[in-house]
């Protein structure tokens, strides 16, 4: 019975069904003006995002899209109601092109804090 316990106290705790990661699949934009796309993290009610550790979001474009900036941070990640983050993508595109972008972050329940690290893909159509 003891050895039940302690199996089950070292098996790893997935904690990737806390929360969602909320990107839109298309943005329109005018070409040449400024836009934006937001990226948030929307943890389920028993999990939040860790408010002290470690966040970014890494982003590239390809030639017809100019990112304001690349690397956003933890001064860039702005909280939310669910105890969640959000992240403005700035940007300005010529033609209609592709922004990706390498998310990570601490998600946390009441019993463990993971990191998660997810890839994003959002298609940008200028008009």
């Amino acid at each position: 019975m003891l050895m039940l316990a302690l199996a089950l106290l070292a098996a790893p705790v997935d904690v990737s069904n806390s929360y969602r990661i909320d990107a839109p699949a298309v943005v329109k934009v005018k070409k040449g003006a400024a836009a934006q796309a937001v990226i948030a993290v929307v943890p389920r009610a028993d999990a939040h995002v860790s408010p002290d550790a470690p966040i970014s979001l890494t982003m590239t474009a390809g030639p017809s899209v100019t990112l304001t900036k690349a690397k956003l941070g933890r001064p860039e990640a702005k909280e939310t109601q669910a105890k969640g983050v959000e992240f403005a993508v700035p940007f300005t595109a010529t033609s209609s092109g592709e922004l990706k972008g390498a998310l990570s972050f601490f998600i946390c329940t009441e019993k463990l804090c993971e990191r998660q690290k997810r890839e994003i893909a959002v298609r940008v159509d200028a008009e």
